[in-house]
Parts: C-alpha cells; sequence; structure tokens
C-alpha cells in the first residue's frame, strides 16, 4: 500500500492487515490488543456482552428508556462486531471520520440470524470485494432493511440525487459508484448506543485507536495532501488532530452534533466538489 508506512504500535501490520487477519471466533468481539484493557474488572460496567439474538432480547431492559439498546445506553457492546471502517479504504477518494459506530436492537438480530448480512461485514472488515456490491455496504440496496442503510443512506441521498443528476446516470447508477468512492474510518471501533467518555476510552493504551490514528496520518493525510482525496472529521476533531489544509473539512460542535451531509452541508457540499468530475463509467 504505497503511501503508509507500517504502524509503529504493533511493527509489523498495519491497520487493514491487522483487521483482515483478525478472527472473530466468539464473543467477546475484541481486538487482542485491546482484550487486558476491555475485559479488566475496572471496565466491567461500561461493557456489555451477549451471544445470541436470543440473550439479547431476552434481557429484561430490552429497549426500556435508558436501557439495553435503548437511547441512554452508552455501554459498549462487544458481543457485536467491531466496525472500525466501511468502505473501500486503499482507494476511496472522500474519507468520513467518526467516532464510533451506533448500534440498534436489530444489529443483534442481523448479526445472528441473517448469514449474508454477517458475511457482508466480514467481507468489509477483511476489505474483500463482493462482485456487484458497493464497497460501503450500508448502500446496498440488499441491506435496505437494516438500520445501517437507513442512516447512512438518509445522509447521503441528496448528495446521490446531485450527482446523478450531473452525471446524467439513475440514481441506483450514482448510488453504487458513490458506494465505490467513500470510507468511513471509526476512532473507536466498538459500538454503543450512545458514546459518554466517562470510562476514558481513548486514553487507554486501546490498539485499534492507535491503528486508526496512525492509519490516518500515515496514508489518508497523504493522499489529501496529493489531492487524490478529501478527510471531512464529523466527531472529534481534536483526537484525529489532522494538519490543516483545504482538503480537510473539520466540523465544529454544534455541526458534529447533527454530522449533516446534505448537499448544502460543508462535508456533503465537499463531497460533491471532490466526485463531480469523477463521473462513472457507462457502456
Amino acid at each position: 500500500m504505497s503511501g503508509a508506512r507500517k504502524d509503529g504500535h504493533d511493527g509489523t501490520m498495519n491497520f487493514l492487515d491487522v483487521w483482515a487477519n483478525w478472527d472473530p471466533d466468539s464473543p467477546p468481539f475484541v481486538l487482542d490488543g485491546d482484550r487486558e484493557v476491555f475485559l479488566s474488572k475496572r471496565s466491567s460496567d461500561a461493557v456489555r456482552i451477549c451471544r445470541s439474538w436470543q440473550e439479547a432480547y431476552q434481557t429484561t431492559e430490552f429497549c426500556a428508556p435508558g436501557g439495553f439498546c435503548a437511547r441512554g445506553d452508552t455501554r459498549l457492546h462487544l458481543g457485536l462486531l467491531p466496525m472500525p471502517f466501511f468502505g473501500d479504504l486503499r482507494r476511496a477518494s472522500v474519507y468520513m471520520l467518526f467516532l464510533n459506530p451506533g448500534l440498534g436492537p436489530y444489529d443483534y438480530y442481523a448479526e445472528y440470524e441473517v448469514p449474508t448480512y454477517r458475511a457482508a461485514i466480514l467481507a468489509n472488515l477483511k476489505q474483500q470485494p463482493r462482485d456487484g456490491h458497493p464497497p460501503f455496504p450500508f448502500l446496498d440496496p440488499q441491506l435496505s432493511w437494516h438500520g445501517g442503510f437507513r442512516y447512512w443512506h438518509g445522509k447521503l441521498a441528496g448528495v446521490i440525487e446531485q450527482l446523478a443528476q450531473q452525471w446524467r446516470v439513475p440514481f441506483a447508477a450514482a448510488r453504487l459508484h458513490v458506494g465505490s468512492a467513500i470510507a468511513c474510518i471509526q476512532l473507536l471501533p466498538y459500538r454503543s448506543v450512545e458514546f459518554k467518555d466517562a470510562d476514558r476510552w481513548l486514553r487507554r493504551p486501546l490498539k485499534s485507536v492507535a491503528l486508526a490514528r496512525s492509519f490516518v496520518a500515515d496514508y489518508v493525510v497523504p493522499r489529501v495532501h496529493s489531492g487524490e482525496a478529501i478527510a471531512i472529521v464529523l466527531r472529534k476533531v481534536a483526537e484525529w488532530d489532522l494538519p490543516s489544509h483545504p482538503g480537510v473539512v473539520t466540523y465544529g460542535a454544534g455541526e458534529a452534533r447533527g454530522a449533516h451531509l446534505t448537499p448544502s452541508s460543508r462535508g456533503g457540499n465537499a463531497i460533491l466538489e471532490q466526485l463531480r468530475e469523477r463521473r462513472p463509467a457507462t457502456r
């Protein structure tokens, strides 16, 4: 992977290699270098580990206000696969930097009961393209029943529509092309309904966080400087610590709350400008 050096935290493998070689054998689904931190006694009240869809929905607090998988649940759910990134990270021309992936009760059902969904998430984790599917899984119409599609498609539909008009292609063709051009990187790969850093996860010696920061600094930033890509920092701008550059869009506190990517938002407009001249090839 040109432009990237080996990650200093590990010394032998970079961000993508580590996740591609990680084996999600059984819960808790934690990167090996993070395991000691997450499974320590000190962290036990801040994480939740369910090992099946049945165990999840039979929880007495399931979807109760402030309870399991409901608004106010700040625990990190380690019974679900980590999601450190989405999309083709080697070739993306738009990188969106977030804090950590969200979740809903549908995630337990999807991962434990729908093999095709789990296969799509694992293919993304290992950066293995699937023929006929966009590298960004949550712009794949075959996953439109999932909350992740609703979230990401809702954010990007306006941008996709404008690009479809400018490129003079059907919306579906524009969506597929955008799904090949964008990527999302999470600072912390473990999932929560809401994030409250009372346990100072970002200050712990988590290998996953160090790898994400290193990949952005060593691979994404050089691509931004060369004009190959742009970076949009939607959450935790200070933690990502990117240099000032015309190709780096950083959201302030007010913008970060909504993390909007509509055509009228700064991030959405930047995506339009970046992809405008990258019209998909037509037969």
